[in-house]
């Protein structure tokens, strides 16, 4: 048996990928079979059916962002995580790596999804992208995946190109993915693309008590479409550890937070990094539980604190406001992955990367219309001076 103590034998088995007919709403399995850790472990709870492709996914998915150490995600998946997401720009190839070396041997029992960006007119091209998911597959030590998906896929036109269509549509053909999808951080504009577009099956979200009641409409639409719908970025900035209030109830608001998202019956399931033994263990324990009696007041608390300087990132209400095109909601958020989500060398690099037009260098001088358009009276100019101190290093 594996536990945290012990764990440098890879052993065991998780749940399957099972195919199930359709419904509306994700159908929840309250039992898992064959699972491997300790009986001292938290065990994952329930599975919930991820749209109409039929995956049974454990509710609580393991983000594979940010970590440095294999053997914590065979942990997770010993404790029922049956879901991995991974991009093959996590840890420059790392994560990928990382991830197929934890669970090669258990490969057919677990849900992998891969997500691709396109960044440059080079990256829209069909060859290119079917050899760049064939390079993960290399990584990730198998010949498939569950999910291929465009990575931040922010503008719509993305999933228009005819050369991203062919390719994705070429994946599935040849089965080098089962499904395929996209993640976004604008999901008022993407989950409309999706209903329109009819051939993507799945979609990463932000969608949290903060951002979440906005997009709930089109969430449920969605979802009745048979869309997968998988939340991400769940602790609406991850502020809870930098907020003196906060600090006693840590681990009580990330875990009402998730309880909060799954409350949704079309969520399927929220990714949330794990980085540790011990994020395994504080997020599997809230699987398959309600809304708890002391959950509101925290939740509130976070908002009430969190709200004067946490950036909306699905908002983008300040964009057609600054003259110089500033991408405020972007860079507001590398600074929150810097700050927040212990990625300070991720954030730099995708900072790096940033079209220089689009930088904070010309806000010192500016009026700031920006923040006359902030819906949530955020000091939007100071804040993205700030983050380009913080990113331009």
């Amino acid at each position: 048996m594996i536990s945290r103590r012990n764990f440098l034998k890879m052993a065991g088995a998780g749940p399957a990928g099972l195919c199930l007919p359709h419904s509306s709403a994700p159908a929840i399995q309250t039992s898992s079979p064959g699972q491997a850790a300790s009986q001292s472990a938290p065990k994952i709870q329930a599975y919930r059916r991820l749209g109409k492709t039929g995956i049974q996914v454990s509710d609580v998915g393991c983000g594979a962002i940010n970590f440095f150490n294999a053997n914590v995600l065979r942990y997770a998946f010993d404790c029922g995580v049956n879901h991995f997401d991974t991009a093959e720009g996590y840890l420059n190839t790392n994560s990928e790596k990382m991830l197929g070396q934890a669970l090669k041997d258990v490969r057919s029992k677990a849900i992998i999804t891969s997500k691709y960006l396109l960044r440059t007119p080079a990256d829209l091209n069909r060859a290119s992208l079917i050899g760049r998911v064939e390079a993960s597959l290399k990584r990730l030590q198998t010949d498939y995946l569950d999910i291929a998906m465009v990575h931040s896929a922010d503008e719509p036109e993305k999933l228009d190109n005819g050369e991203v269509i062919a390719a994705f549509t070429q994946l599935k053909k040849e089965g080098k993915a089962r499904f395929i999808g996209f993640s976004t951080h604008r999901p008022a504009d993407l989950l409309k693309k999706a209903l329109a577009a009819g051939i993507w099956e799945v979609a990463l979200f932000i969608y949290h008590h903060m951002e979440g009641p906005a997009v709930a409409p089109l969430v449920a639409e969605a979802g009745k479409k048979g869309v997968g719908l998988i939340a991400m970025k769940v602790f609406a900035g991850g502020l809870q550890g930098s907020l003196k209030p906060l600090v006693s109830e840590k681990q009580r608001y990330s875990q009402a937070a998730i309880r909060w998202t799954l409350g949704n019956p079309h969520i399927s399931a929220c990714i949330v990094t794990m980085s540790t033994f011990s994020h395994v263990d504080e997020y599997v324990a809230v699987s398959g539980m309600p809304l708890q009696r002391g959950d509101s007041p925290v939740l509130s608390r976070y908002r009430l604190e969190a709200g004067p300087h946490y950036c909306r990132v699905s908002c983008g209400q300040c964009l057609s406001a600054c003259p110089k095109g500033v991408a405020v909601n972007e860079i507001l958020r590398y600074a929150m992955y810097f700050e927040n989500y212990g990625m300070e060398k991720s954030a730099l690099e995708l900072y790096r990367r940033l079209d220089p037009a689009k930088k904070p260098t010309v806000c010192v001088s500016c009026n700031g219309p920006c923040e006359a358009s902030c819906p949530h009276g955020l000091a939007v100019k100071a804040k993205l001076i700030r983050s380009h101190g913080l990113l331009a290093a």
